[in-house]
């Protein structure tokens, strides 16, 4: 299976290379920087069938990540390997036709896995997700708060993401390369949508996830 990693982190790069040759000899990388590069790796190797990528890159979101990967490799599989929140992003990122969702700080052998059911034509989600969503079944509170995720946007997604791990307004604009206003504003409209008061709130929100 011929697999193309997309993240600009070098040493990442490396060593899924070096990860990936001692779960099979059958698996063969291509790297990309970014995602033009990505783009014309696919275009002049038809044969790539999986591609694992961050759920962020250059200031695209999961579902145009998505989109423009398929625009060169029509049906390619896709397997987000994330820093960011699962609990947060993992559904919209499967909602917008990805194959899976995984988090960097995982074990090796769940990457494995990821890989394996993705690459096999699955969808893989990790059994900690799994056992929330369920659970959310029977939970009037977590089913509210799940619909309420559900309105978030891509970019108040991350904002919510950066809020309840903590950083300042005036980090997320750094980060975001925005103003400090905006991120406010951004707040305001979280606070509303996940029906909370305050960040305290929001992060016991999240937390139930």
């Amino acid at each position: 299976m011929k697999i193309l990693i997309i993240d600009d982190q070098t040493l990442l790069r490396t060593g899924m290379q070096l990860f990936l040759e001692t779960i099979s000899d059958d698996y063969r990388l291509f790297e990309a920087a970014d995602l033009t590069s990505a783009r014309s790796v696919l275009r002049e190797n038809p044969d790539i069938t999986m591609v694992i990528t961050e759920v962020k890159m250059d200031g695209l979101v999961s579902s145009e990540i998505i989109h423009l990967l398929r625009s060169a490799k029509p049906g390619i599989s896709v397997l987000f390997y994330s820093g960011l929140s699962e609990r947060i992003f993992a559904l919209p990122a499967l909602r917008a036709g990805a194959d899976g969702f995984i988090m960097k700080r995982e074990r090796p052998a769940d990457l494995a896995r990821a890989i394996a059911v993705v690459g096999s034509g699955g969808k893989y989600l990790s059994v900690d997700l799994q056992a929330s969503l369920i659970s959310m079944i029977d939970s009037d509170h977590q089913k509210e708060a799940l619909e309420s995720l559900e309105t978030l946007s891509q970019r108040e997604r991350t904002v919510m993401n950066e809020v309840v791990l903590g950083k300042s307004t005036k980090e997320i604009a750094y980060m975001l390369n925005v103003k400090c206003n905006t991120i406010s504003t951004y707040k305001k409209r979280i606070y509303k949508k996940m029906n909370v008061a305050d960040t305290f709130e929001l992060s016991q929100k999240a937390a139930g996830f």
